[in-house]
């Protein structure tokens, strides 16, 4: 195997990068209907929320044989590609663009939880040594209340949504969201989330550990 014959994730062109800190590098995979990425390689534990359904064609470098199977939009996951690096290619077969949100978890913040967050709107859905990751659904109108969130992490938006934040000093900001968009909380911090637009809102909120 050589070099030559993949590229690394970050240089892949169908993963456009959004944003880096030392905790995280978060990018977002487009693949139009028919297109392939380029072999490419993951060596970072990584976060994967995917945005629409697609049905996808994956092929492991060295491999002849490739998996085809359903994405379902909204699900999350965590792959260990540190233990485990990853070479692949990835094919969208279905109808609709193939999209998802990439966080490689790089650092572990300056202060974390021990516990998991008990709010409302949030429930816990998975946990690694390295994240939590929780579903955040609001109703119109409906409001989490003032929750702590004692932990740094990413938010990735399921759905289009308005939501009022305001934080323990009474400041309020109104937070435009598109099914996508990722919004980094350095923690700790006490918030209200209010949902102010017209659909329930939804989201996959990540909890670096």
């Amino acid at each position: 195997m050589s070099s030559n014959d993949f590229v690394e994730v970050r240089d892949e062109p169908r993963h456009r990068h959004r944003f880096a800190n030392a905790c995280a590098r978060v990018y977002d995979v487009l693949v139009p209907p028919g297109d392939t990425t380029l072999f490419h390689r993951h060596v970072e534990d990584t976060l994967y929320v995917s945005i629409a359904a697609a049905t996808v064609r994956d092929q492991t470098f060295g491999e002849e044989k490739a998996r085809t199977s359903p994405v379902p939009a909204g699900i999350s996951l965590c792959r260990p590609h540190r233990a485990e690096p990853l070479i692949h290619r990835v094919t969208n077969v279905g109808d609709g663009n193939m999209r998802m949100i990439g966080a490689e978890v790089h650092a572990a913040p300056v202060q974390t939880s021990k516990q998991p967050l008990d709010a409302p709107g949030h429930e816990l859905r998975w946990e690694t040594a390295r994240l939590r990751a929780y579903e955040l659904c609001l109703a119109t109108e409906e409001s989490t209340g003032e929750i702590d969130y004692a932990f740094s992490g990413l938010t990735v938006a399921l759905t289009q949504a308005s939501l009022a934040v305001r934080d323990r000093g009474g400041l309020e900001r109104t937070l435009v969201l598109a099914p996508g968009d990722v919004v980094w909380h350095e923690g700790p911090a006490a918030l209200r989330i209010t949902n102010v637009g017209l659909e329930p809102y939804r989201a996959v909120v990540a909890e670096w550990l």
